[in-house]
């Protein structure tokens, strides 16, 4: 059982791309997905809290249906550090563990399921509390700012498989913040496009090594899924089966696109 939580964190909401379409044509498929999801963000998360004991943090999840909700917990001690310098550090060391665990969460549902995962991360207040009214009820209390702007994140902004971070409360310099992460895998850019807010950025969860040639060919497709998108949202209305066709191709082919570049681990696409 999770312990209650209330504070500014960095929060994750993850959703599984697609899914209510797999659900609508395949139900043993779905139920598959939904295993594979729950089991790998379990994994995941174990893996990495009994690998770092000694570290002031713990990193918590919760999956509901085709969403996961995940979040950084502070040991008490967290709060009683006062010195600023010390306080970023390890924050930089928090958010680079956190990205590092979902692009695993990414990959290993990728590998697994040759599906994607959309992500949305922001840091500001949250609040978990565990209530149980009745034996037959579990009542989990969720809310705040952090859980609120993740969710809109992955829901209203990301495409298909794309990782969006944002840090308005704590910086809006992401890689001020988290630094030189490349070493470690994590490849980082902020977003332009003049239909999402300044000072987003991607994780591109598919790469190891940083290449502008790689990194132009991904934004290409998320720029062409956020304007199908928004030509459907806009036409919201009206019947328009090509435009839901046209994001099914592209959405394919960006599908496939990302089986070659992993299978040929990240050399060449």
């Amino acid at each position: 059982m999770l312990k209650d939580f209330k504070g500014k964190t960095f929060v994750a909401f993850v959703d599984i791309s697609g899914f209510k379409k797999v659900l609508l044509k395949n139900e043993n498929k779905a139920e598959k997905i939904l295993n594979s999801f729950y089991s790998i963000g379990y994994r995941e998360l174990k893996s990495f809290n009994s690998n770092n004991l000694p570290k002031c943090y713990s990193l918590n999840g919760m999956f509901i249906s085709d969403c996961g909700i995940i979040y950084v917990n502070f040991c008490k001690g967290y709060r009683y550090i006062e010195e600023p310098s010390k306080k970023k550090t390890i924050l930089k060391e928090v958010l680079k563990d956190l990205l590092l665990c979902l692009k695993d969460i990414c990959r290993r549902f990728w590998e697994e399921q040759n599906e994607l995962l959309s992500v949305g991360v922001y840091y500001g207040d949250f609040v978990y509390q565990n209530r149980l009214e009745h034996e037959n009820v579990d009542k989990n209390f969720i809310y705040g700012q952090g859980y609120l702007k993740a969710f809109e994140l992955c829901e209203n902004f990301a495409v298909g498989g794309e990782f969006i971070c944002k840090l308005n409360e704590l910086s809006n310099d992401l890689l001020g913040i988290i630094g030189n992460v490349g070493e470690y895998g994590i490849i980082i850019r902020e977003i332009e496009n003049k239909d999402i807010h300044k000072k987003n950025f991607r994780v591109y969860w598919m790469l190891e090594k940083d290449d502008d040639n790689k990194v132009n060919e991904i934004e290409t497709y998320y720029r062409e899924l956020q304007r199908l998108r928004k030509e459907k949202n806009n036409n919201a209305n009206i019947e328009k089966p090509e435009i839901e066709r046209e994001i099914n191709e592209k959405y394919d082919e960006f599908k496939e696109k990302i089986k070659n570049l992993i299978k040929k681990n990240n050399s060449n696409w």
